[in-house]
């Protein structure tokens, strides 16, 4: 099925999705498919999506898939709304990777929204960029997000937070709800007119319908708040080891004198 293409004398709003490696592949997948369908005759403007990295070349996701950049740093365009993807075992050097929050700080700066899904979140605070904001990220690592002094974790199991031009989402399956949020966000701030509400509900609306996501799971629940016990502690002891070593990772961020994961980051 082809997107929808609109044309317009405006540039195109442009949402710059960040790769790097160990990014988990539906943090990327689901909102690349979101935009795609995100008819931007609403704005007056076209949707593009970039893609980014520190490399064109191909990047091993958390997965067995690789990805491939559409843009270096050097090489991308305007940023209008900067979406950070989660991952696996790549996080803990992504936490310290120096290029990688240099260029989230740069294009944060100019972007109309900053944006991030499950572990992404803990890039933009690692960059500073929820200093202030209170910000969710995926339930495994909220305490890992709440060793950034200055980021408000908000409580419970939300899908996304919006504070500000700052929203951050839950693990990696809310991306698609969140985008489809973030559609009807951008068109109620940029539509104008007493009818801008109607407007966005309906272009999200109308992304939802054309990526046909009317989710049905087998089984209800998926976070901690609705589960049973029995349910979530295993999945929970599962992920004990990978959070102490992002635990690490961010403390090797916030006190690298006193690290010796510094080393490890900067090898």
């Amino acid at each position: 099925m082809t997107a929808p293409k609109t044309t317009s004398a405006f540039p195109p709003f442009t949402v710059g999705i960040v790769l790097y490696p160990g990014v988990d592949i539906l943090d990327v997948a689901g909102p690349h498919e979101v935009f795609a369908f995100f008819n931007g005759d609403v704005i007056g403007r076209t949707i593009q999506v970039a893609t980014v990295a520190a490399t064109t070349d191909p990047i091993q996701t958390s997965g067995v898939l690789k990805v491939v950049a559409q843009y270096d740093y050097c090489a991308a365009p305007h940023i209008d709304m900067l979406f950070v993807p989660g991952s696996g075992d790549g996080l803990q050097d992504a936490i310290g990777d120096k290029a990688l929050l240099d260029f989230l700080t740069d294009r944060a700066g100019k972007a109309t929204y900053v944006v991030s899904v499950c572990t992404g979140g803990l890039l933009l605070a690692s960059a500073g960029l929820l200093d202030g904001y209170r910000a969710t990220t995926h339930w495994a690592f909220v305490e890992c997000l709440k060793l950034f002094p200055k980021v408000t974790v908000v409580n419970g199991c939300p899908r996304w937070i919006r504070d500000g031009n700052r929203i951050t989402g839950a693990g990696i399956s809310s991306s698609i709800d969140e985008s489809l949020f973030m559609v009807q966000t951008i068109v109620a701030d940029m539509a104008g007119g007493p009818d801008a509400a109607a407007k966005a509900q309906l272009a999200a609306q109308q992304a939802q319908l054309s990526i046909q996501y009317n989710p049905d799971p087998p089984f209800p629940g998926g976070d901690p708040c609705s589960v049973d016990y029995d349910v979530f502690e295993p999945v929970n002891a599962g992920m004990v080891e990978f959070r102490a070593a992002v635990d690490k990772a961010i403390e090797a961020r916030l006190h690298p004198a006193a690290s010796p994961y510094r080393a490890t980051v900067e090898a």
